[in-house]
């Protein structure tokens, strides 16, 4: 059995709340002056209520803030575990499957690496040498690395497609850092050229005389950030965790070379390699 989502738990506990006072989510409705249909997908767990919206519920039902409010914080904070996805089904390219979703249906699509290439702009060869380290940290005894890189090859198909904003970042470490021998890293190198091209695609890379030492990577989808550890991915749609986030990405733009400077930096990295 699997284990219950937060956002499940807190639709619960919402319902055993209002239940005492309201004997119907309709009469809740009423009560503040909203659409039945926000109560229901509240109840339901399908839509997380705003600190404001959650503030009038406790206030309507007489129930303890602190508690429903912890059970927000909880609710904002997915984690996908990758062991559990290789042991389902679809493994972890349909994990992969999964992220690429999402990526669809945002029309902000920004990740961030310091030290490797973003997922977005790897090549197959690049894929294949990162998943292959010997010492790449991961709970995980097996994987199927063929599978995982064509499933990430797919998700790339959004920096063709229009309607879609996507932000390439990255940290001029990620462009030194060689995984494999120097031809993969070099073909590596000059596929950013091609992408860095592209009408949906904002390349920006960060030089290591600005770098922010302590930064991770991350990605921003719209309302939602994800951070991905070796073992599994954190999905946080707080909306001021979210907000935090997106002054990062601005804060990387300020640091980063773009264009024709990204362009030479890549270059000069290609000619040393």
């Amino acid at each position: 059995m699997s284990a219950r989502s937060g956002r499940d738990l807190l639709a619960e506990r919402l319902r055993e709340v209002r239940a005492p006072r309201f004997r119907s989510g309709s009469a809740l409705a009423r009560h503040l002056g909203w659409q039945q249909s926000k109560v229901s997908r509240i109840e339901l767990g399908h839509q997380l209520p705003t600190r404001a919206d959650l503030n009038q519920w406790v206030e309507a039902v007489g129930a303890d803030p602190d508690e429903l409010h912890q059970l927000l914080d909880e609710a904002h904070v997915q984690t996908v575990s990758s062991r559990t996805a290789a042991r389902s089904a679809a493994g972890l390219p349909g994990a992969q499957d999964d992220l690429a979703a999402l990526e669809q249906a945002s029309q902000l699509v920004a990740e961030y690496q310091p030290h490797m290439i973003p997922g977005l702009a790897q090549t197959a060869a690049y894929a294949r040498t990162w998943l292959h380290q010997p010492r790449r940290p991961t709970t995980l005894d097996t994987i199927d690395i063929d599978a995982v890189v064509q499933a990430r090859l797919a998700r790339q198909a959004i920096l063709y497609q229009p309607h879609h904003h996507i932000v390439i970042a990255l940290g001029e470490a990620a462009l030194r850092n060689t995984h494999g021998d120097a031809e993969v890293q070099r073909q590596q190198l000059g596929h950013l050229h091609v992408i860095a091209e592209l009408p949906t695609v904002e390349l920006l890379v960060e030089p290591a005389s600005t770098a922010m030492a302590v930064m991770r990577g991350f990605e921003v989808l719209d309302d939602r950030v994800i951070l991905e550890d070796t073992d599994q991915a954190r999905h946080l749609t707080e909306e001021s965790i979210v907000a935090r986030f997106a002054a990062a990405l601005d804060g990387l733009r300020d640091r980063a070379v773009t264009g024709a400077q990204a362009a030479e930096l890549i270059r000069t990295i290609e000619r040393s390699t």
